[in-house]
């Protein structure tokens, strides 16, 4: 029976991939009853996958071989060229003037290191502000801080102005830093 439900559950994440890339494929309005099938498919599969290991190891299955499924097509269709068959091309080598690499590094210092010390101070800050045991406020401040951080450097990549964000970010991590330290 075991061995039933893997393959069932194989076989629905493989039509549930099939049906998702065909969606992407034909985009037309004779075809859009395949998105849905393709994630009913999807929750189909995680729906066996839990029944046969458990809520925790089941949403990870089935959220997990969808994905793993579409990366071994990518791979299996993989077009590699031989050396011979390229064509040769001109490569032009264009070196940055200094103001573009400075506003490069820039944008790189804010958005990695910058945005990961505030966010790590400002998580850290508000949850100790909060009545939460110390191990709620470790597990918050683990999940919510890379968050954060995400957000931040989508934020310094997104605006046009640096300035900005590159100041409400500091004044974050200063007053998350501030709660903390003082």
């Amino acid at each position: 029976k075991r061995q039933i439900l893997v393959f069932s559950a194989l076989c629905l994440s493989a039509l549930a991939m099939v049906c998702l890339y065909l969606s992407w494929q034909n985009r037309s309005a004779t075809q859009a009853w395949l998105m849905p099938t393709g994630w009913l498919f999807s929750v189909a599969a995680a729906v066996v996958w839990i029944t046969l290991s458990g809520i925790e190891f089941g949403l990870a299955y089935g959220f997990l071989i969808v994905p793993l499924m579409a990366w071994l097509a990518v791979i299996y269709n993989l077009e590699i060229k031989r050396k011979k068959q390229r064509i040769a091309e001109n490569i032009n080598f264009v070196v940055p003037n200094s103001r573009t690499l400075f506003r490069h590094f820039a944008l790189f210092l804010i958005a990695f290191p910058l945005s990961a010390i505030a966010a790590t101070y400002a998580t850290t800050g508000l949850i100790s502000l909060l009545p939460w045991s110390a191990v709620n406020s470790m597990v918050f401040i683990v999940f919510a801080a890379p968050v954060l951080w995400g957000l931040a450097a989508y934020w310094v990549c997104a605006d046009p102005n640096r300035f900005r964000p590159a100041l409400w970010i500091s004044l974050a991590g200063l007053a998350g830093a501030a709660i903390v330290h003082i």
